[in-house]
């Protein structure tokens, strides 16, 4: 490998930076612009769709797509500086686990999926393709957190299956990963009488169900 990134400073700087800009709050940021703290609100997340919930289809639609650049910028920067297929991939990680983990908010931030989607659009067209397909399914079903875990669950044995570097399909699982850990932030294993009643944990997992600030007051009071 030859370049900025030769040497294991320059990896790890390219790592950092991925996280750091993942991690931005662009989400509370304009909703905080528009008057509403999204953390007080709604699902009390900080990303796209409880920002279009709770203040409107105009401000989400600028969120989303900036969303979307947090995590293709990173791997935009590995494949301009030709760096190896093991490098895009995990600055396009660093990026989803800092939008999910940043230290900004102590380390409780969004969902992560748009930022995901982003790296994934220059990991591979035909994975972003299936994904994005799978991601309508879901939408027209208006299930769109089922749309995403079976787009999610199929990103890793799609890119397996291509012709794709095989750093893509390991990543693709930590993506997932980083994500399922994303729908289960804040669940309550025991003991059971401290938990929203309809706070299941199949809920949680097929369509990204959690209780509202408001809800999750009313249990820790």
């Amino acid at each position: 490998m030859t370049g900025p990134l030769s040497a294991p400073a320059g990896v790890a700087s390219l790592f950092a930076g991925a996280y750091l800009l993942g991690g931005v709050p662009v989400g509370w940021l304009v909703g905080r612009a528009a008057g509403v703290d999204l953390r007080r609100v709604g699902t009390g997340k900080i990303g796209t769709s409880n920002l279009y919930r709770t203040v409107g289809l105009g401000p989400a639609a600028v969120v989303g797509p900036l969303q979307f650049a947090q995590g293709l910028a990173p791997v935009l920067t590995a494949d301009l500086l030709r760096s190896p297929s093991w490098v895009a991939a995990g600055a396009g990680l660093a990026a989803v686990i800092g939008n999910g983990w940043p230290f900004y908010f102590r380390y409780n931030g969004g969902r992560g999926v748009a930022t995901a989607t982003g790296a994934i659009a220059l990991w591979s067209w035909v994975g972003l393709v299936c994904l994005l397909a799978l991601l309508a399914v879901g939408g027209g079903m208006r299930r769109s957190g089922l749309g995403v875990l079976m787009g999610y669950l199929s990103l890793p044995v799609v890119l397996a299956a291509s012709r794709d570097p095989r750093a893509y399909p390991i990543t693709a699982v930590g993506v997932l990963l980083c994500l399922l850990l994303r729908r289960f932030e804040g669940y309550r294993l025991w003991p059971p009488g401290r938990r929203d009643p309809g706070d299941d944990w199949k809920r949680r997992l097929v369509d990204d169900w959690r209780p509202g600030p408001q809800q999750e007051q009313g249990l820790n009071s």
